[in-house]
């Protein structure tokens, strides 16, 4: 038994030998032509390649060995020198076939001709180029809408201004003009009617004069210091949502660090796109769409730029207008106290205490507007210094080069000899970027419209102010004079201080009256524009609804691409 084994179990060792053979033979054979594969591919390392169930999802991991070799330029690699017959090894793999024939150096980065750096995963095949770039468009416009929604929340929520703030400091300033009114009216009457025979001027009725409008005052004050809390309390509710300056310029750095590195890749991506003769045309228009989103960008960083520092400048003036406002008001209290003191003690020496502080308070009315304004533009520049690393190579780029590169854009679309399906993104694109145009037009339009309007205001304000702060100068004047010349009892002393005291009085009451026309003009006129504004939806809270509902409108259409 056996003996009759013994052969067949050498005939099977003998059969498994010669297998051995002749698939080692086969191993030779393909690591052979693998050989020939890298001296044709010199500057390009051995890769290995795991396919997934998309094209387009290959991943390439170079050999280990091969990670510090040079970055290699996509326009240097050789695509021909393959061999006609690959044979298959004992898998059934074609080696040569199977490894790319369009190597990338996977390193960190990799560099092109011209110095533009492309990150980790972006392969060189023109084709594959073409989706990314339209992948990275749609990246970058994301990005820009981020850029865009941060800025249109950034005006709603700083330097916030409540539907009733121009009414109810109104109010309160009416409630003080109206008080010093009737105190001049008042002085004005029974000082007027004894002017020669001041010995019969009725005290009691002085007194009224005097400390009805100093209630008036500390009403204006206390409006003052609320409206200043006010402001405090919505800016502090901002800087809690990230809207702080500091926060706010370092989210606006990091969006526009993430967008020019898109922009990078976007462009380096182009140039690989061109260098198929097939894919001339598209790359022709994704260059001149990579211009178009960097314009935006800009745009993006310009409208930042303005509602940011203007913004902080509106907060500025009026926080220093309410200080100011503080000031007047309680200067002019305590000098209306003084006055008070000199009737009720009977000492007129107090006469020139209050005088003095009637020159402060009419001081600080004509200083206020332009001492404000002075600060608000300072407080602009600083932040403007602030913000320049961000936007100052955005600076320089003008709306009129995003209408033409977008017009330029647009005919290209109409003009191309590309089948419509293949650039159908791009002209989809096109009317998102219409809107984006539209936007900007009508911020800078709206932007000049303020300016000009702030202009005139300014001179308005600073007019009211140099006229209303002369009268109580005047006043204030006449006020130190009586206490100074006339501090003595008798006819003449009597005479002396009632006949500077009502002309004190008579100089006082043009300049309330303006006050009190202004301010009632200011809210009327107010009212009517909002009203006008809310109709035709061009209310600043309308505007800003909308373009978030826009923009949301532009990102699901952009992610559901």
């Amino acid at each position: 038994m056996n003996k009759n084994l013994k052969p067949r179990r050498f005939t099977a060792l003998l059969l498994s030998a010669l297998t051995v053979q002749m698939n080692l033979g086969c191993l030779a054979a393909t690591e052979e032509s693998t050989s020939e594969a890298e001296a044709t591919h010199a500057s390009a390392p051995i890769v290995e390649r795991e396919t997934s169930s998309n094209a387009n999802d290959t991943k390439i991991n170079p050999d280990p060995s091969e990670r510090n070799a040079a970055p290699i330029e996509i326009a240097s690699v050789p695509l021909t020198g393959l061999p006609s017959a690959p044979q298959p090894n004992l898998f059934g793999e074609h080696p040569i076939l199977d490894s790319p024939i369009l190597s990338a150096d996977m390193s960190p980065a990799l560099r092109m001709n011209d110095g533009a750096t492309l990150q980790g995963g972006i392969t060189s095949s023109p084709q594959v180029a073409e989706e990314q770039v339209d992948d990275l468009t749609k990246q970058i416009l994301l990005k820009e809408i981020e850029l865009e929604r941060f800025n249109v929340h950034y005006t709603m929520e700083v330097a916030k201004q409540g539907r009733w703030k121009g009414w109810r400091y109104g109010l309160a300033s009416e409630a003080n003009s109206l008080t010093g009114l009737a105190g001049s009216i008042v002085s004005f009457v029974e000082r007027g009617s004894h002017l020669r025979n001041p010995d019969h001027v009725n005290n009691a009725h002085q007194e009224y004069a005097n400390f009805v409008p100093m209630i008036g005052n500390i009403i204006g004050a206390g409006a003052a210091v609320m409206e200043f809390g006010i402001n405090e309390f919505h800016d502090i509710g901002a800087r809690t949502k990230g809207f702080a300056p500091k926060a706010a310029v370092q989210h606006v750095r990091t969006l526009k660090s993430e967008i020019d590195s898109l922009l990078a890749q976007r462009a380096a991506l182009t140039k690989v796109e061109a260098t198929a003769p097939t894919l001339t045309g598209h790359a022709e228009i994704d260059d001149v769409e990579g211009k178009v989103l960097g314009d935006l960008r800009d745009q993006g960083l310009q409208e930042f730029e303005r509602f940011h520092i203007g913004a902080r400048k509106l907060l500025a003036f009026q926080q220093m207008q309410y200080t100011f406002d503080f000031l007047k008001n309680t200067t002019s209290a305590i000098g209306y106290e003084f006055t008070y003191l000199s009737l009720h003690r009977h000492d007129r020496k107090w006469n020139y205490r209050g005088g003095v502080m009637f020159i402060i308070s009419g001081g600080l009315t004509i200083g206020g507007p332009i001492l404000s304004r002075v600060f608000a533009k300072g407080v602009g520049e600083m932040h403007r210094h602030r913000l320049r690393p961000t936007t100052q190579d955005a600076e320089n780029s003008k709306l009129d080069q995003l209408i033409s590169d977008h017009a330029r854009l647009d005919q290209l679309c109409k003009d191309t000899k590309i089948i419509p399906s293949t650039v159908t993104r791009s002209i989809d694109r096109e009317v998102i970027y219409g809107l984006h145009e539209k936007t900007f037009q009508d911020q800078i339009r709206a932007s000049q419209k303020k300016r000009d309007k702030a202009k005139l205001t300014a001179t308005q304000n600073i007019f009211g102010g140099v006229f209303v702060g002369s009268t109580k100068v005047a006043s204030g004047v006449l006020f130190t004079v009586a206490g100074v010349n006339y501090q003595g009892k008798g006819h003449v002393n009597n005479r002396g201080t009632n006949s500077n005291l009502f002309a004190a009085s008579v100089a006082g009451v043009p300049g309330t009256v303006y006050s009190i026309l202004d301010t009632l003009r200011i809210n009327v006129k107010g009212e009517i524009t909002r009203h006008q504004l809310v109709k035709s939806g061009r209310l600043p809270a309308q505007l800003a609804a909308k373009r978030l509902a826009e923009l949301d409108t532009i990102e699901a259409r952009l992610t559901r691409k």
